[in-house]
């Protein structure tokens, strides 16, 4: 199922109680309208008549739940396969209730996964001080008793999906800056007369990730005062979707640092923070920072029984910004 992104709204007990009663309640009540959906919500008496019935219906249809057809309520495929044989009764059972959050947490990088324990106190205190209601909400689905071997492999598939989860945002993130810079490129060597411009850009990384960086290009004959405009330049970029210029983080690895060696006076790291990957843009970039400069920052290997892989760096950027 491709499932849309959803920017994340606080959920709440309450909400999740409301969620399956919808999910019930379509099953039972074929073609039910919202506002008619809504209203037996509210007739419910559930939580003294209390139930969120309109936050309920928006986390089913964003979640992919339930869907809307000719104005009329459906489960979805996936609700029908994955959520429905656990429970068929109007209160959901461990086993339903365990399944929904499974799948709303599998849509968001919550950070409190982060604070993941094999002691189970710990990780409830760590997600309480963190996000308190969703410690409730977990705690009501009895997902810190370890001793239940169901809990623990409900945790191993939500950590594995978090790990996975993070690698592709990350990998979007990177791609989205990668193509601002092969485009920002294009534009510059064309408006430098060098035409057609793609003869002189090219998009390495998308050839082989060997190459130890991303684009190649020239240096055209505005770009940081070259004597020889179509010398080649290596670029490495380097893409965050955060906001922060003044602490910009990024990592070099040995092999892509080994190529900058080499080529250390052509060979430049492109940055773009604030990366949207939605819509395809940065907050601002490319900031450009030449190799050279780091070379007296970047850990140099001095014994033989370990060496570096990865150096992290932490850079005020405003400084680096082209003109």
């Amino acid at each position: 199922m491709m499932r849309k992104k959803i920017k994340y709204y606080p959920i709440t007990q309450g909400h999740i109680v409301t969620t399956w009663h919808i999910i019930f309640l379509v099953t039972h009540y074929k073609n039910i309208s919202p506002s008619n959906l809504i209203k037996v919500v509210y007739q419910s008496g559930k939580l003294g008549g209390t139930l969120p019935a309109k936050e309920g219906l928006k986390i089913c249809l964003d979640y992919g739940l339930v869907k809307v057809n000719e104005d009329m309520l459906n489960l979805t495929e996936f609700t029908t396969s994955n959520i429905i044989p656990l429970c068929i009764h109007e209160d959901p059972n461990i086993f339903a209730l365990r399944a929904l959050l499974f799948h709303l947490i599998s849509y968001h990088n919550f950070h409190w996964l982060i604070f993941y324990d094999t002691d189970p106190i710990i990780f409830r205190e760590s997600v309480f001080a963190n996000d308190p209601e969703w410690s409730n909400i977990l705690d009501n689905a009895k997902l810190f008793d370890y001793e239940d071997e169901d809990v623990n492999k409900w945790w191993s598939k939500i950590l594995s999906k978090y790990e996975d989860y993070k690698e592709k945002t990350k990998k979007e993130i990177g791609d989205v800056g990668e193509k601002l810079t092969y485009h920002y490129e294009l534009k510059r060597i064309d408006s430098d007369g060098f035409n057609p411009s793609k003869s002189f850009v090219k998009w390495a990384s998308r050839i082989s990730d060997r190459f130890g960086y991303d684009i190649l290009s020239i240096r055209g004959r505005n770009f940081l005062n070259s004597k020889n405009e179509i010398d080649k330049i290596q670029i490495e970029v380097k893409s965050s979707d955060n906001s922060n210029i003044k602490m910009f983080r990024f990592f070099i690895s040995k092999p892509e640092w080994r190529t900058a060696l080499e080529n250390i006076h052509t060979y430049f790291f492109f940055c773009w923070y604030g990366i949207n990957v939605e819509k395809e843009t940065a907050e601002d970039g490319p900031f450009v920072i030449p190799a050279v400069e780091l070379i007296d920052h970047i850990p140099k290997d001095v014994s033989q029984l370990c060496d570096w892989s990865e150096c992290r760096c932490v850079i005020d950027l405003s400084k680096y910004k082209l003109n």
